[in-house]
């Protein structure tokens, strides 16, 4: 189990498939017996994201902190952002309670995972391939532990590993490290970033930065507001000059006249044009 977790978290390569055939043991050396793994036909890796979020994810399962873990799939992009914590809180807790209520001897780190991601997918949870083949493994070695050792507590063993590689991983000689390896990109890029940051800066304080991201919403919300004015003068036309064709035909009595034409003719010519008018009038 120490040596799967290194694996993962430490060497970022895991046997994926770690069943008991490919698994030997060199015993001439009694002291310090040799782990020997066979056939390399499928292997794993995860990267640095997903290796840090998971090993996070179990160092919650290890304090109960069920919040933690609901936290932890939004914040590594598995799950929307839009997912309710708390929901997502009370269904892992569901899940984990029954599992951490029973002797330690008896937990199954992999089946928790596996059940935790099962529970999360009713919340959009979208998983990469590398981690459904790393549940798959972790199964396997923990039956292979647990054919070994039926007594053996997975918290005792896993928690001190990861712990240790956190540790050593996020420690500040590892960033400092980190950050002299960089350091030659950083230097090619320095000369330019005095440029840069003037130009955002400036652009912050003239508003041309805010300008530029609204002004074609801006124009086309004002095109389309135009156009409805336009549509509904059109409408409120039409209508006024039916209603009052209507008035005309019952009350100019006897009718009157403009060109052998009675006056509501023409007043219902009008309202047919403000419709006509409205329906082919379009945005410019």
């Amino acid at each position: 189990m120490r040596l799967f977790y290194t694996q993962v978290f430490r060497d970022n390569f895991f046997h994926a498939d770690a069943h008991s055939g490919n698994i030997w043991v060199d015993a001439t050396r009694k002291d310090n017996p040799r782990y020997i793994a066979l056939d390399f036909g499928i292997v794993g890796q995860l990267d640095q994201r997903d290796q840090y979020y998971l090993a996070e994810n179990f160092m919650a399962m290890f304090k109960n902190d069920y919040r933690r873990i609901a936290e932890l799939h939004v914040q590594a992009g598995w799950m929307p952002d839009n997912v309710r914590i708390d929901e997502l809180e009370a269904a892992i807790r569901a899940v984990c309670e029954p599992y951490f209520t029973r002797p330690l001897s008896e937990i199954s780190l992999a089946e928790v995972l596996v059940k935790i991601f099962r529970t999360a997918q009713r919340y959009e949870l979208t998983l990469q391939p590398q981690l459904i083949l790393l549940q798959k493994t972790l199964l396997n070695i923990e039956g292979v532990a647990r054919q070994l050792d039926p007594e053996l507590d997975l918290f005792v063993v896993a928690k001190p590993v990861l712990e240790t590689i956190l540790r050593e991983r996020y420690s500040p000689a590892t960033l400092m490290a980190e950050l002299q390896k960089r350091m030659p990109e950083i230097i090619s890029q320095a000369p330019d970033m005095p440029r840069l940051v003037r130009n955002w800066l400036a652009q912050q304080v003239n508003g041309e930065h805010s300008l530029n991201m609204r002004s074609e919403e801006l124009a086309r919300l004002n095109q389309n507001l135009a156009g409805f004015q336009r549509k509904m003068l059109s409408v409120v036309g039409s209508l006024g000059f039916f209603i009052a064709g209507i008035l005309l035909m019952l009350f100019d009595k006897p009718a009157h006249l403009l060109f052998d034409v009675q006056l509501s003719m023409y007043v219902f010519g009008g309202s047919m044009l403000c419709a006509l008018a409205g329906v082919f009038s379009r945005n410019k």
